[in-house]
């Protein structure tokens, strides 16, 4: 902590930075229109023009020490938090996990793995795993939360792809099957070692927020009842924010919260997901803004689901979900035109599909070609 707030007490007081209120250790000078991530003692820094870059890095030499200067440019990657940032000729900027993937493999004694041409998981591996049904001793445990850990990493960097096939696994019992479906994934991060993000050099799309919701759509593989919600927002094409979790779903404030409440319509399930949109959309509004980046208002979020959008925009389809108390704070949130504009598209066109099923090769392959960087065949 001491050195956090000395760090911040330099940046803020000497070098005429303000910390974002809404995401700790990321600073934006307004003066010279730099921006700074810093994970413990390791910036991220991004500047306007050569001006700044010459003047940060100045600035950063005189009160700390560093370790030199390293500028992004053609041919030259810079590494944070292994993750490598590579600028190409075209002046597109990618983001690789590639050095930790062939880590991860080492470790885990997957190396020698052959690549695949499926998923990362699909409704038919989870079948034949659930049929391993013996639980694991703790030795087996143990090596089952290294797997999980090894894969979440990659889901909380650069493969949102990955995040659906993650979170279940995560959430599957005990049991011999889920080693099985680790190790496909170890041949499907091998196979997809060079992979990763993009941000096109050119593209001025601001925000796009999107949601989506799978109701018990596992119920008849693993009998999980409760509904899957999955979000994705990207800014310039890139996808910046992603999430896939099942849901947990609030009814009233007078709900017994030590009993699982599910969704009991498709629609209910849509709405659950559009409020963890929003919310999620909502907060990285607030770090753009505070970064100087534009965002539109009111707030765009897409939502494949008739029915549901119905219910935001107060038209209808209140049937099936009257249940729900109206006068909770996240329904009025939602509902208020003025923070929020639901937006229709085709299901087959929402990018967060992704973040709810698992689909098979050949969607999957379409969506996988949208959201990710894959480098060209030479």
């Amino acid at each position: 902590v001491s050195w956090k707030n000395h760090r911040t007490h330099v940046l803020v007081v000497k070098g005429g930075f303000l910390e974002l209120k809404n995401m700790e250790s990321v600073y934006f000078h307004p003066a010279r229109g730099i921006k700074m991530a810093i994970h413990v003692d390791d910036p991220l820094v991004s500047s306007p023009n050569m001006v700044q870059t010459t003047w940060v890095h100045d600035f950063m030499d005189l009160e700390f020490d560093t370790n030199g200067r390293n500028i992004l440019t053609v041919g030259k990657q810079i590494d944070y938090l292994s993750m490598e940032i590579t600028l190409l000729y075209t002046f597109d900027i990618i983001l690789t996990n590639t050095a930790k993937i062939d880590f991860f493999l080492e470790e885990a004694g997957k190396s020698d793995v052959r690549t695949t041409t499926m998923p990362p998981m699909t409704k038919a591996s989870l079948k034949q795993a659930m049929l391993k049904d013996t639980l694991l001793d703790e030795a087996g445990s143990i090596l089952r939360m290294r797997h999980n850990g090894r894969f979440n990493w990659l889901v909380q960097t650069c493969f949102p792809t990955l995040a659906t096939s993650v979170s279940v696994a995560q959430g599957l019992p005990n049991i011999e099957g889920t080693l099985d479906l680790a190790d496909h994934m170890y041949s499907w991060i091998k196979t997809h070692r060079l992979d990763g993000l993009i941000s096109r050099s050119g593209n001025e799309e601001g925000f796009r927020f999107c949601c989506d919701a799978d109701w018990a759509g596992l119920h008849s593989v693993t009998g999980e009842i409760k509904s899957r919600t999955g979000t994705l927002s990207t800014l310039k094409a890139m996808p910046v924010d992603w999430y896939s979790s099942l849901q947990k779903t609030i009814v009233s404030t007078w709900t017994d919260e030590s009993v699982d409440i599910i969704a009991t319509s498709t629609a209910n399930s849509e709405l659950v997901a559009a409020g963890a949109a929003q919310s999620r959309a909502l907060h990285l509004s607030y770090i753009a803004d505070e970064l100087g980046i534009p965002v539109e208002r009111p707030i765009r979020i897409y939502i494949d689901a008739s029915a549901a959008k119905g219910f935001l925009e107060n038209t209808g389809c209140g049937g099936r979900m009257k249940h729900l108390d109206i006068r909770e704070g996240w329904i009025q949130q939602a509902r208020d035109r003025s923070i929020t504009e639901w937006c229709d598209i085709d299901g087959p066109d929402n990018p967060s599909d992704n973040m709810t099923k698992l689909n098979d090769r050949v969607i999957f392959d379409k969506q996988y070609a949208i959201l990710q960087y894959t480098p060209e065949s030479t």
